[in-house]
């Protein structure tokens, strides 16, 4: 493991659980509901991993006042919850993994576009919200991936630089945002190919995958 390296990043859908079929589904039947139609492909390239402020007015209009953006992320969210209650579980290995980072005396924090509900509903859903030195939501941020300032201010809050951060993320405007913030990243492949994701270290399907062992031996 490289002594430079002294925090992980982790954004959460996609990477703390595999629960981006839900999103997907959430946000087609949403669409649905408003009169409007969204295909796989759609999803993959322009929804995942952004943050719901931006998307919200992307598909309604930019007049929405922020109230209506706060209403209308809330009606997707509450659906996607209804849909994932009954199916949340970690990705394999996590749980695991996280003890170990945390004997290696790594700082561990959690970057999500994801609204503070979301992120609640999963992390204390989980039970795992005491692995974390600091969770960073939605509502945090100003500008969402691929922008990095959410991976920035995870860094900030963490005490850390972004040469000794390492980001695990699936989507690919989180890849975007954890090579801008200057960390390194990993890819995770619950969302995409593993030929998809650019710029990262190396790609994962789970947290039981071997090549992790190139930077975590023990």
């Amino acid at each position: 493991m490289p002594e430079s390296l002294k925090a992980a990043l982790f954004d959460m859908d996609g990477v703390i659980v595999d629960n981006n079929d839900f999103h997907r589904k959430a946000w087609q039947l949403f669409l649905k509901r408003h009169g409007m139609e969204l295909s796989d492909s759609d999803y993959n390239r322009r929804i995942s991993g952004r943050v719901n402020s931006e998307l919200m007015r992307m598909m309604f209009g930019q007049q929405l006042s922020e109230e209506e953006v706060i209403a209308l992320g809330e009606e997707k969210e509450k659906m996607f919850r209804d849909l994932y209650e009954h199916h949340l579980r970690p990705l394999n290995g996590l749980r695991d993994f996280l003890k170990l980072l945390k004997k290696a005396g790594f700082k561990l924090a959690v970057g999500t576009s994801a609204p503070v509900s979301n992120m609640d509903f999963i992390i204390d859903g989980l039970g795992i919200r005491d692995m974390f030195d600091a969770l960073v939501h939605q509502g945090m941020i100003e500008r969402g991936k691929p922008d990095p300032q959410i991976y920035q201010l995870c860094m900030v809050k963490l005490g850390v630089e972004p040469h000794q951060s390492l980001v695990f993320e699936d989507s690919l405007a989180g890849i975007k945002a954890g090579v801008a913030s200057g960390a390194k990243v990993i890819g995770v492949t619950t969302t995409h190919q593993s030929a998809e994701l650019k710029e990262t270290l190396f790609n994962i399907s789970d947290y039981m995958d071997v090549q992790l062992e190139s930077l975590f031996p023990q």
